[in-house]
């Protein structure tokens, strides 16, 4: 059966600009937009950043409290830096058909109240039947674009069964566009309506797409293979896997139409298409006709930072301008998409003295407001003072060029031999390296002794004594599942390494492991009662969690934390046994 699973959906904050700490919110959030009447919706009203009392919630007046309040508290340390997050859960139950409101809620937080934003979610009626059980879809974040314009691509899963795991059995192709992987993206589960029908969907993949050219650019379909699990009726538990079932799916091909960009552009436009930023920087506002200004300007945005090369820069007369040169570019993830920093220098040499202005000017074309937008607020004032008159010896990024005025130094006509170093015949190094064909030979024999013993081991005993060391790898395995919140894999490799190392570490058959069995040896080893049970709960844990589903990532954190704890109690206690 499909199991519900909730996330939480971005929702307009509302903050709190009067408290004076950065960083307070208190917002309200759904696991749904739009959900059928005989469904259900979790709401959520979570507090950043600060610690509040009297929470009050809004009257569900047009829902069904199934559940709740259920209160959750999380405290996270990224780079040195403490947030909190306090949080108070409904399941809610639509009573009609329509739009329907939650209000606001209600906390305080030193001695002011804050208030969440309202939410309205959409009811509508179900249709029995009909629709397919599962398919995938393309889903670009626009159908028509600008030449150069980032466009997000999403392959998102449409399901009302069980789907285990999903495998790409051919990858689109994008003519005419620059494609990028997004890696990092929004990829929790969320609950759709499509045509009368509610499904859980899930991102499966995210493309960035820039169009390099105008016209209709077609994207072909991407093939995937689905894992379902059958709904035999068999119950998953520890021992035994769901049988799946294969199912291939697909997308449709899809067109995006992009136009060219419009006439126009400002002298200062140099290719970037999306939004973007500029700053400025120079390197000195006085200087002398000797001297040598740099100008740096730095562009970051969220278009193909590739596409943006050096805007024209409008010297005085009097400068000399030298071409500008790429000083740094980077591009990387950020928000769910493509972002970029490009980092230009302009060398400038004044050949006059007075007063001047340089005006730095970045343009780029804006797909939202379909027009060129020129950045060129700052207005830099420069005085230049009579030099010495003397040319420069070398200019920045020019070391090493000598100038005419530079005299060549006199050849010295006495000269008197020394021995710079010690023969190599007979020195440390020579005998060093007689040595080593007899040091490497012995090497060879020793670790073919090591390999001789090794294989004399009984392989029941070679095993009792790697079984932590196996356990270990298991549970490392089973931490980069928690870091990318994959749950069934998670409790997979954790049960594996629990039940792996009590079967090599006590020399029971894999044919033979059973609870009762696995309980009855451990009680015979009599270890301590309270690490016994504290190891069959952390089975018992696995096994729930991989029947019924959870994704709750606190749970899953203290699975790891008891595993860990309890196969390190117990090595200790079954020492070399």
């Amino acid at each position: 059966m499909l199991r519900t699973l909730f996330i939480f959906v971005a929702a307009v904050a509302t903050s709190l600009p009067t408290t004076g700490q950065e960083g307070v919110s208190f917002e309200a959030t759904a696991d749904a937009r739009q959900t059928v009447l005989e469904s259900y919706v979790e709401v959520t009203f979570t507090l950043k950043n600060a610690d509040g009392n009297n929470f009050t919630p809004p009257p569900f007046r047009e829902f069904t409290v199934v559940s709740g309040p259920n209160r959750s508290v999380r405290t996270s340390i990224i780079n040195g830096q403490v947030s909190k997050e306090e949080g108070f859960s409904y399941t809610l139950q639509p009573r009609r058909l329509g739009r329907l409101t939650v209000g606001s809620a209600a906390i305080r937080v030193k001695g002011r109240t804050l208030r969440s934003n309202p939410l309205t979610i959409e009811v509508v009626k179900s249709r029995a039947g009909g629709g397919e059980e599962v398919f995938i879809r393309a889903e670009p974040s626009t159908g028509k674009a600008w030449v150069g314009q980032q466009i997000l691509l999403d392959y998102k899963l449409y399901t009302t069964v069980n789907v285990e795991s999903f495998n790409i059995l051919e990858e689109a192709t994008y003519q005419g566009f620059y494609a990028r992987d997004v890696r990092r993206y929004d990829g929790r589960i969320i609950r759709e309506v499509v045509n009368g029908k509610q499904y859980v969907t899930k991102i499966l993949k995210r493309v960035a797409l820039f169009p390099q050219k105008a016209g209709s650019l077609d994207v072909s379909p991407l093939n995937v293979q689905l894992g379902i699990v059958k709904e035999d009726g068999r119950r998953r538990n520890l021992f035994f896997t769901p049988e799946i079932r294969r199912v291939p799916a697909s997308t449709e091909p899809l067109s995006i139409e992009v136009a060219p960009l419009p006439a126009g552009a400002p002298p200062s436009f140099s290719g970037g298409v999306g939004e973007f930023r500029m700053a400025s920087s120079i390197s000195r506002a006085t200087i002398t006709t000797d001297d040598a200004l740099t100008l740096t300007i730095t562009v970051n945005g969220s278009g193909d930072i590739k596409r943006v090369q050096a805007p024209e820069l409008r010297a005085p007369e009097s400068f000399e301008l030298y071409e500008p040169k790429v000083a740094e570019e980077a591009s990387y993830e950020d928000a769910g998409g493509i972002t970029g920093k490009k980092v230009f220098e302009y060398l400038l040499l004044p050949r006059e003295a007075g007063q001047f202005q340089l005006r730095p000017a970045f343009s780029y074309f804006s797909p939202d407001s379909a027009r060129y937008v020129t950045i060129n607020e700052t207005v830099y004032n420069i005085t230049v003072r009579p030099g010495s008159g003397r040319p420069q010896s070398s200019l920045p990024g020019e070391e090493g060029i000598l100038s005419e005025s530079e005299d060549i130094d006199f050849l010295k006509t006495d000269t008197t031999l020394y021995l710079q170093r010690p023969p190599f015949f007979g020195s440390t190094l020579f005998w060093l390296l007689t040595l080593l064909p007899a040091l490497a030979l012995g090497g060879i024999v020793l670790f073919r002794r090591w390999q001789i013993h090794r294989a004399s081991i009984d392989p029941t005993l070679l095993r009792s004594r790697q079984a932590r060391k196996v356990a270990q790898q298991r549970l490392a395995t089973a931490q980069q599942h928690l870091t990318t919140g994959s749950t069934r894999p998670f409790y997979d490799e954790v049960s594996k390494a629990m039940l792996g190392y009590v079967c090599d570490k006590l020399h029971i058959p894999r044919s033979d492991l059973s609870k009762a069995n696995l309980q009855r040896r451990l009680d015979q080893l009599q270890l301590d009662s309270t690490l016994v049970s504290r190891f069959m709960e952390v089975i018992k844990t696995c096994e729930m969690a991989l029947f019924a589903g959870q994704d709750n990532a606190e749970a899953m954190q203290d699975t790891y934390r008891n595993a860990v704890s309890v196969i390190s109690e117990m090595e200790g206690q079954l020492g070399g046994r």
